[in-house]
């Protein structure tokens, strides 16, 4: 049994992806583990970024204190336009926010549950697709911070999605696009004054996930009934951990939880 604070899950781009469960220090290459049973009992704690544990995270995986003044939590982190570090203003920490904000960003599109607009930090672009459960993804633009990211975001979330259904990505693999023509397409909606970040080079990544069997009609489990979640492990795709009897369960969404995990 490990027992300590639950991580976002890391992939490695392979065929399938390798997935690895993080629990406190513990790093566990759970893929071998598929079509086994596995526990999770969360102990009714909860800890924040800031360190303090609770009984409960008061939102989005924060304590009060840091999700109104942590630069993690921010209202830039979640619309990346509203950035203004490269203008030399701070939003709640300048130096975080510098570190963070002023380094080359990508803006691509995804398949997960269709077809999707997003941005990323150069050369994360694997981990977020991975992390978003796409089975494509081709690059569109690389910017040099993150606020021109979020402004062509913006002009193309107009005639794109940038949300993932999760129920749709879960039920199975989403139909092959065609992601070159579905780039050419989008182009004109870039700004004239943001065209020369076009990236020229076409590359579509492939991505495959270690599933055995999908749920029919998917069921999200938590901790708010029960403690204690138990079954046997199907497979991962995205951040989520798929289970028999058509259940998931969110990782991403229990980063903090303080959890015992028997596998």
């Amino acid at each position: 049994m490990h027992q300590g604070i639950v991580g976002k899950m890391l992939t490695n781009y392979s065929n399938p992806i390798k997935y690895t469960f993080l629990i406190s220090d513990t790093e566990l290459i759970i893929n071998k583990f598929i079509n086994n049973p596995i526990t999770l009992r969360w102990i009714g704690e909860v800890q924040c970024i800031c360190g303090k544990r609770f009984s409960k995270f008061y939102r989005q995986n924060f304590c009060y204190q840091c999700y109104w003044n942590a630069p993690e939590a921010s209202q830039s982190i979640f619309k990346p336009e509203l950035c203004t570090a490269d203008l030399g203003i701070e939003e709640r920490d300048l130096e975080w926010e510098t570190k963070f904000q002023l380094r080359p960003h990508y803006v691509y599109l995804a398949n997960s549950s269709g077809l999707k607009v997003g941005i990323t930090s150069k050369h994360n672009e694997l981990t977020r697709w991975m992390d978003q459960g796409a089975v494509q993804g081709i690059l569109i633009a690389e910017v040099p911070n993150r606020r021109l990211a979020g402004l062509i975001e913006v002009e193309l979330k107009k005639v794109i999605s940038d949300r993932t259904n999760f129920r749709k990505m879960l039920s199975g693999p989403p139909v092959q696009l065609d992601m070159v023509r579905e780039k050419l397409n989008c182009l004109n909606h870039i700004p004239d004054n943001l065209q020369k970040f076009i990236i020229p080079d076409n590359t579509i990544t492939q991505i495959e996930y270690p599933v055995l069997l999908y749920p029919k009609k998917v069921n999200s489990v938590n901790f708010k009934k029960s403690n204690t979640i138990q079954g046997s492990l199907l497979g991962m795709k995205g951040q989520y951990l798929l289970l028999d009897q058509d259940r998931v369960f969110n990782v991403r969404a229990h980063q903090g939880y303080i959890l015992e995990l028997l596998i």
